[in-house]
């Protein structure tokens, strides 16, 4: 966003200049790709996720998008869901 310094703040004998604008230029990315990871766990076998484990898999780069206790098939069981942006 260009500087701008209204009327009633400029003053002739000010040594400030007003700045002039900056250009902004755009570069075409394309469509951002992303990766998946799911960690599935049953609590009655596993302990959830703790902080350093979640930390590990943060320093590769995934991102905790979610997490849901399941039902049906695998019920019982907590799936974290991971995402990153594809290398």
């Amino acid at each position: 966003m260009p500087y701008f310094t209204p009327a009633k703040f400029i003053n002739a004998d000010s040594p400030r200049q007003s700045s002039l604008p900056m250009p902004v230029v755009f570069e075409p990315l394309g469509p951002q790709r992303w990766e998946y990871h799911t960690v599935s766990l049953d609590p009655r076998e596993d302990e959830p996720l703790d902080e350093s484990a979640l930390n590990a898999l943060g320093n590769d780069g995934w991102l905790l998008a979610g997490m849901l206790a399941a039902d049906g098939a695998s019920r019982g069981r907590i799936i974290y869901y991971f995402v990153r942006a594809a290398a």
